[in-house]
């Protein structure tokens, strides 16, 4: 069969069309790319898209940004907790002190108080600081003051406490800084040197500014007769010091206690009883003499001022530490008067007459 000379290029171009056709992939291929899968064969299933997890960070590599409100309100109310350091007087020696939070009353200003906190005194360190006088209206007392106050600090010092001793003149020296090794303390005790007048207030208040800072309980211990010369504190502001820094003033009272009142410093006792009766404590009265009259004398006063301290050791031996968060919610650094009572009968409680509220 002969073509027309002119069907060639259609004839050319036919071709080309075909040829086309026959490498071209079919329908099926050319939309996945690939030949059908068998019917039988499992499905991929729809992954769902999900919302991207945050990267874990350590704690190192978190940002420490300044505490927000909710912060700084927790902050402060964790020191809105009143602590009150309390005292029990048993009318039978034979009593146990087996006394738990319920059998406790906190009343601030009359109206009672939750007792959040509770420990007794075998659970809290002891932070105690001796105000020692050594001017020289004591200087014939001296030495058995010094050999009790030694004995004292045997006595009560356990590991877990601390105690430092002032010397009060008319300047406050520390002869020793806060330590729980006794052989220092009573090494300390050696250094004491009668010298000058008294600056007893000043001795108060610096001490309160060192135990302010202090975990556990608070103490200070004053051998004295209470008479003060040249401080430049005065009484009622030591005391406030003493009671913003949550210290329980004790003194053991070296004056001519039972003797002529024209040889007594009734103005040093009142004293001394006012920062007892105010922070919870109590003042110890042994009946020494009036100054060294012998070694017999001087026997019995060493042995009459080792029995003050041995009951001021068992009264720290005999506390509870009650806390609470006061329903006066109002931060004003008002005076608030306190009362505690157990409620077993048998028992007396004795602890700090208030306190000053926290001021924002």
């Amino acid at each position: 069969m002969k073509f027309p000379r002119n069907y060639a290029p259609v004839l050319l171009f036919a071709l080309f069309v075909s040829a086309l056709f026959a490498i071209a992939p079919s329908p099926i291929q050319g939309q996945s790319g690939r030949a059908p899968q068998d019917p039988k064969q499992k499905k991929p299933e729809i992954v769902p898209p999900t919302t991207p997890q945050p990267k874990v960070r350590t704690p190192e590599q978190i940002p420490q940004n300044p505490p927000k409100k909710d912060d700084e309100d927790t902050i402060r109310i964790n020191s809105d907790l009143v602590t009150v350091i309390t005292t029990i007087s048993k009318k039978s020696p034979g009593d146990s002190l087996n006394l738990g939070r319920e059998d406790f009353e906190i009343l601030e200003d009359g109206v009672p108080q939750e007792v959040a906190n509770f420990t007794r005194d075998a659970d809290q360190p002891l932070n105690l600081v001796m105000l020692f006088d050594t001017s020289l209206s004591v200087t014939q007392k001296f030495n058995f003051e010094r050999k009790a106050t030694a004995k004292f600090f045997e006595r009560v010092i356990r590991p877990q406490d601390r105690a430092a001793l002032f010397s009060v003149s008319t300047d406050v020296t520390i002869v020793q800084d806060f330590t729980n090794k006794v052989p220092l303390l009573v090494n300390a005790t050696k250094l004491l040197k009668p010298q000058g007048a008294t600056s007893l207030y000043d001795a108060i208040y610096l001490a309160a500014d060192y135990l302010k800072a202090a975990q556990g309980r608070r103490v200070i211990v004053i051998i004295s007769d209470g008479g003060d010369t040249t401080s430049n504190k005065g009484l009622l502001e030591s005391l406030k010091h003493a009671q913003q820094s949550d210290v329980a003033v004790y003194s053991v009272y070296t004056g001519n206690f039972g003797f002529s009142q024209n040889l007594r410093d009734l103005a040093g006792e009142r004293a001394m009883e006012t920062l007892a009766t105010e922070t919870g404590a109590e003042v110890f009265r042994p009946k020494a003499t009036p100054g060294t009259q012998g070694e017999t004398t001087d026997e019995q006063s060493l042995r009459e001022m080792d029995l003050a301290f041995a009951s001021l050791a068992e009264q720290l031996r005999t506390q509870f530490i009650l806390g609470f968060f006061s329903t006066n919610e109002a931060r004003d650094g008002a005076y608030r008067k306190l009362t505690v009572k157990v409620k077993k009968s048998g028992f007396q409680a004795r602890a700090r007459a208030g306190y000053y509220a926290p001021k924002s």
